[in-house]
């Protein structure tokens, strides 16, 4: 299972920059990041190469960090594959509660980052569906 970072932070000018430079700072690469924010709160939610360290530089300067365990999954660079994807869940029932993406040009392929109720459960039904998983340490070395 990848694991995202979740920081909690006011939403206020430079909250960002100071943010990504601890993270500069510890030697841990972002590797893609979400933003939510809402008035004055914002939640960032990274994926980086090192997620315990970062977790760890976020504690040391006294951001309001957290672990998360969220589904990573490997799709075609092309036009309606997550659409695709997508679909398959919700015939299955399956709900998306978040869900961002990167692409990774070497690759050719973007990945997708999920969180959903039922990991097993969506894992399984992708996988049956010839989507593959991308584990912690496969997804930490691209």
């Amino acid at each position: 299972m990848v694991k995202q970072l979740n920081v909690f932070s006011e939403n206020r000018p430079g909250k960002l920059e100071k943010i990504t430079g601890v993270l500069a700072d510890a030697n841990v690469n972002i590797m893609a990041m979400k933003i939510s924010s809402e008035d004055e709160y914002g939640v960032f939610q990274f994926i980086v190469d090192d997620p315990e360290k970062g977790f760890r530089a976020f504690k040391l300067s006294g951001i309001t960090v957290s672990l998360k365990e969220v589904l990573a999954v490997g799709v075609a660079n092309k036009s309606g594959s997550l659409h695709h994807m997508l679909s398959i869940l919700r015939k299955d029932d399956i709900n998306v509660e978040d869900c961002y993406g990167f692409v990774v040009e070497s690759e050719k392929k973007a990945i997708i980052v999920m969180e959903v109720a039922d990991f097993t459960a969506a894992g399984k039904i992708l996988e049956r569906q010839g989507y593959r998983l991308i584990g912690s340490s496969e997804l930490y070395s691209l």
